[in-house]
Formats: C-alpha cells, sequence, structure tokens
C-alpha cells in the first residue's frame, strides 16, 4: 500500500505506507461503521490487503475507544474477539446499547456488513 503527501511547497511524494499509517486508515474505516453494525477484522484486513491479526491489534492500541468504535469490530464468524477496555463483557454490554443482537458470545448475521456496504 502507498501514501500520496502533499508537502508545503507542493511537491508530491509517494511512498509505503508505514505502520503508523495503516493504523491511522484502520481508524478511519472504523470510524465508518454505524451504530447497531459491525464488521470483521477479516474484512477491514481484506480492504487493505493486510493480515487481520494486525487489525486486532491496531483495535488493542486504540486509546480513543469510543470515538474510534473499536467494540464494533469482530471476528468473522461473529464471536466477539477481544476488547481491550473491560473485556468480551464490556464490548457486548456497549453492542447491545447500540442495538446488535449477540446471542451466546456471537453478533447476529443480520448485523455484520461487508467491506462493500461499509464503502457505500
Amino acid at each position: 500500500m502507498f501514501v500520496i503527501e502533499i508537502k508545503n511547497d507542493e511537491r508530491i511524494v509517494v511512498r509505503r505506507a508505514s505502520t503508523e499509517d495503516l493504523k491511522e486508515i484502520v481508524y478511519a474505516l472504523v470510524s465508518l461503521v454505524p451504530m447497531g453494525k459491525v464488521i470483521s477484522y477479516k474484512t477491514i484486513a481484506s480492504l487493505l490487503g493486510i493480515h487481520p491479526r494486525l487489525v486486532a491489534r491496531f483495535m488493542a492500541l486504540n486509546d480513543k475507544p469510543i470515538i474510534i468504535p473499536c467494540h464494533r469490530v469482530v471476528m468473522s464468524n461473529g464471536s466477539l474477539g477481544g476488547y481491550s477496555r473491560g473485556g468480551k463483557i464490556v464490548k457486548e454490554k456497549l453492542l447491545r446499547l447500540e442495538g446488535v443482537n449477540v446471542v451466546n458470545g456471537k453478533v447476529l448475521k443480520e448485523h455484520i456488513i461487508s467491506g462493500d456496504e461499509l464503502l457505500n
């Protein structure tokens, strides 16, 4: 993945995306997930051509957990996955507050959005 930068002197620079760039892109995508919906780590990873574990790592590093709603990112089978701000119990409570149905630790499929749905 590449990043295009426009410098102060109006030069255009194209460079490989750094880990920090990727983290910011992942956070931007997660911020697009609407209330009442979730997306999988795998879907975000597929959109960017990175590994789902890297997406999960970025979610764990999120220091703005409500502004960047990392609780809306789940495993591809609907399981909640982790949540660094209080574990699965807190993640499930946040999702339920937003109208997401969770049964036996899994989000119902009706709440999981695809990459196309996220970007349209």
